[in-house]
């Protein structure tokens, strides 16, 4: 059977070193799931993927093994339950985030309420290249958050943010540009400059880390500061 993979990647179905096999990633944010989406999760991974599922490491649910022949039966199932797709590709991808203060008894922050709201505005959104964000809710960091674009970590019950971290091909180091933090709503607010500077000015392909590079830290910040009023 043939099929456009490009396109199917483009809907969260990854083409496999078995050219007829798919893996499906299944979109989460801020790593949480309920046990309904975990049901259903289940249930398409026994229909159509051999009854297995993968967590990969950015909190996604990846169910392998899916025939090329079913992906349009999954997708129709994917859509009557409401359920959305990983989306790849020079876009803002899935947040990263830790359990938090709401769980862990070293948290300084509540991550998961604020990794759902930074995913409901900004995940998708096309971008120049992938720009991906994480969330940790203390100084042990399990989120690694200086190896994102855009890095938030919970410090003495403030919120220190991180820019231009990569891990990958190439490994850099955020840059805490701002002081710490009081409000949950300047964060959202300096994420929001943040991605609006990243789309309007960053070239094709080019990492938020490489756009500081290339016209360098200052304007940036100026922007960032001006979104938090510091």
């Amino acid at each position: 059977m043939e099929v456009d993979a490009a396109a199917l990647k483009s809907k969260g179905f990854f083409q496999q070193v078995q050219k007829d096999k798919f893996s499906l990633r299944i979109c989460s944010s801020g790593g949480m799931a309920d046990t309904a989406f975990m049901k259903k999760a289940i249930e398409i991974a026994d229909r159509y993927g051999g009854g297995q599922l993968h967590f990969t490491t950015r909190q996604q649910l990846e169910i392998p093994h899916i025939a090329a022949e079913n992906v349009e039966a999954v997708q129709k199932l994917l859509s009557d339950e409401g359920i959305n797709t990983f989306t790849g590709g020079p876009r803002v991808r899935t947040v990263v985030a830790c359990v938090g203060a709401a769980v862990c008894k070293f948290g300084q922050i509540e991550t998961y309420g604020l990794a759902k709201e930074i995913h409901t505005k900004h995940f998708g959104r096309e971008l120049p290249a992938k720009l991906k964000i994480a969330l940790t809710g203390c100084k042990n960091n399990c989120a690694k958050v200086e190896a994102n674009d855009i890095g938030v970590r919970g410090v003495n019950h403030g919120y220190q943010m991180y820019f231009g971290g990569c891990f990958g091909h190439e490994t850099r180091i955020g840059k805490p540009l701002l002081p710490v933090l009081a409000e949950k709503e300047t964060v959202l607010k300096v994420i929001d400059s943040a991605v609006t500077f990243f789309a309007g000015n960053a070239a094709k392909g080019e990492r938020l880390g490489k756009l500081l590079d290339r016209v360098g830290i200052d304007q940036f910040k100026k922007a960032l500061e001006a979104a938090a009023q510091v």
